[in-house]
């Protein structure tokens, strides 16, 4: 296989996948949208132990959106650093946009819209969940609930301590195709 043929087999390769990925993040962003009410709602009816669940649930699209955002961008990034500075045709796409940045700050915008809203489906979550258990909790004779309810703290601080690190050192690398140490 020729050179060029193959940069273009790449470029053709590396577009399919940010396309994969674009239709992931519409996926991820309607789940969330409308998955977190839908099971708010359901939760509000079921086992009161289901409420624990939900925040675990944020905490999950939460990463997933940063991973297929970061993903989508190191696929733009190979294309403006490989395939763009091998052709006679310059600047390519992605250069191009990362030339003038004001053309970038609605991917910034709509990135971080979304972080803020399923951060707050995780707070609302986390808040409604330990309502639950405290409210288990103060008529529990046995202690269970205690339990449940410590160790949900643990894990809810835990869960938003690593998805906030998670989000602190890819945000750069999820909105932009220059490398954060550049």
């Amino acid at each position: 296989m020729k050179s060029e043929e193959f940069l273009k087999q790449q470029f053709i390769s590396l577009r399919a996948e940010i396309e994969a990925r674009q239709t992931r993040l519409f996926r991820i962003v309607t789940i969330g949208i409308i998955g977190m009410p839908v099971a708010t709602y359901f939760a509000a009816g079921a086992d009161k132990l289901l409420w624990v669940t939900l925040p675990y649930f944020a905490l999950l699209l939460i990463l997933s959106f940063i991973a297929e955002q970061n993903a989508m961008m190191r696929a733009g990034r190979y294309i403006r650093e490989q395939v763009e500075k091998r052709s006679e045709f310059n600047p390519g796409w992605e250069t191009w946009l990362e030339s003038r940045p004001a053309y970038r700050h609605m991917e910034s915008h709509f990135f971080a819209a979304f972080i803020i809203i399923f951060f707050l489906f995780y707070f609302l979550a986390v808040g409604m969940a330990m309502q639950q258990l405290w409210g288990q909790a103060g008529g529990d004779l046995s202690g269970q609930y205690w339990y449940w309810l410590y160790g949900a703290i643990a894990t809810y601080a835990i869960g938003a301590i690593w998805a906030i690190s998670t989000l602190v050192h890819h945000w750069r690398s999820s909105v932009s195709t220059i490398d954060s140490d550049a």
